[in-house]
């Protein structure tokens, strides 16, 4: 991951796997799951917390998490989590990335799942 410049982007379900298992042991890597919390608990992506986007509230929940992290942001499909990482990015977060397709692509792919 980069250290020093600004990294938004919607990166591959194998490439968010790849980044998460390089990264395991590292504390610095955090994994977003904004779905609503009902959908989280039935599964999600292994390791992931859940920050249910609640609608107009993602703005003010996010504010309190560390700005020094980097993260992978998801959603259902894609949609929501790109919206997200724009904010994430407005609100000055340098290192967000967003699986492509969301959880529906990272479970089409076949990768792991935790329930």
């Amino acid at each position: 991951m980069p250290e020093n410049k600004q990294s938004t982007k919607t990166i591959k379900p194998q490439d968010a796997f790849k980044m998460i298992e390089k990264h395991k042991d590292d504390s610095n890597l955090v994994i977003l799951d904004v779905r609503p919390e009902d959908e989280f608990k039935v599964e999600h992506v292994p390791g992931a917390m859940n920050l249910d986007y609640d609608g107009h509230e993602f703005k003010k929940k996010v504010q309190n998490i560390d700005k020094g992290k980097n993260y992978i942001i998801y959603c259902r499909s894609g949609v929501r989590g790109e919206y997200f990482m724009g904010i994430m990015k407005e609100l000055g977060f340098p290192h967000v990335y967003n699986i492509l397709g969301g959880f529906v692509g990272w479970k089409v792919s076949k990768l792991p799942l935790s329930k």
